[in-house]
């Protein structure tokens, strides 16, 4: 077993980029994968602090500038960004929204993952993820409310007790298990790590992609031109943050652009889901395709970027 999660680390983002296309192929497969998608977004959190040095992590945090600037980059800076890019696109209805909804999300629970598989900052990225998800309830339901007039109908402190919830139980279990493996055994079990990391996503992104298949065969139209935003939005993202943190270094600013063009817009969602109109979750299915391929296609200049 852990031979084969060996397998699968060591080609995590070839895996990824195929594996988003198993939810198209098979969409009855969601059906099943469903009640996993709450426990695979835990899962995938624990896996993201186990992989990561707490020496590097203390590192990171002797920059507290840098750190929140990023932080305020990418939860008060982008959803402007979002709301300008909806305006001149003409974007309107729940397309308009999920954009601005996305742009005011933290990153990813699997950025940190994602960064040390590209050999980016993990722990930079560990530590804007973390921030950004406990900061984002007091960011996130004004911005929205003031910029498209959305009620998120969901009090910020309930949402920020979900999320430090969340942030805590995923830390103190990847405390214990790294205290009961130990450093060494983690360090030689690290492609195992990284390739049940892989699993966890391939399980989250089937999950999700629930009615994109039929919508597909129905309105192919429709399904490019959101394949077609997303996919512009992600790297636009990525590539502000990049240009905008260029002067800390290369590994630091490909770092900030990873996470700002990767968002956790489903924690929003699963939190208020009747807020928002059906195509918003259409729109955060076809965000798992720059999710997963993006890795895939960019690793070679992640990894320049990161030396």
């Amino acid at each position: 077993m852990m031979g084969l999660l060996a397998w699968f680390g060591k080609r995590a983002t070839s895996a990824l980029a195929v594996g988003v296309f198993v939810g198209l192929a098979i969409p009855d497969l969601a059906t099943l994968t469903r009640p996993l998608l709450v426990p695979a977004i835990v899962v995938m959190l624990i896996i993201s602090l186990l992989r990561l040095d707490p020496t590097t992590l203390r590192a990171s945090l002797r920059s507290p500038t840098r750190t929140m600037l990023a932080v305020g980059f990418v939860l008060l800076i982008s959803p402007l960004l979002g709301f300008w890019g909806a305006e001149v696109l003409g974007l309107t209805g729940g397309v308009r929204t999920a954009l601005v909804v996305w742009t005011a999300s933290p990153p990813l629970v699997s950025v940190t993952a994602i960064a040390v598989i590209v050999g980016l900052d993990s722990a930079l990225a560990l530590t804007v993820m973390t921030l950004c998800g406990l900061l984002m309830p007091l960011t996130l339901p004004p911005l929205v409310l003031s910029l498209i007039d959305l009620d998120l109908d969901i009090a910020p402190w309930v949402l920020s007790g979900r999320l430090a919830a969340l942030m805590l139980g995923a830390a103190l279990a990847a405390a214990a298990i790294r205290r009961l493996t130990g450093p060494d055994r983690l360090n030689r079990a690290s492609d195992a790590i990284d390739g049940g990391f892989v699993l966890i996503m391939l399980v989250f992104v089937v999950s999700v992609m629930d009615g994109v298949t039929a919508t597909a065969l129905a309105d192919p139209g429709r399904i490019a031109g959101l394949a077609a935003l997303v996919f512009t939005v992600s790297l636009v993202m990525q590539a502000a943050g990049f240009l905008l943190f260029l002067p800390a270094g290369r590994r630091t600013a490909a770092t900030i652009g990873l996470t700002a063009g990767n968002r956790n817009m489903a924690v929003v969602l699963s939190a208020a889901p009747s807020a928002f109109a059906p195509e918003v979750f259409l729109y955060l299915a076809m965000l798992q395709f720059p999710i997963y391929l993006l890795p895939a296609i960019l690793r070679p200049l992640y990894r320049r970027l990161g030396q």
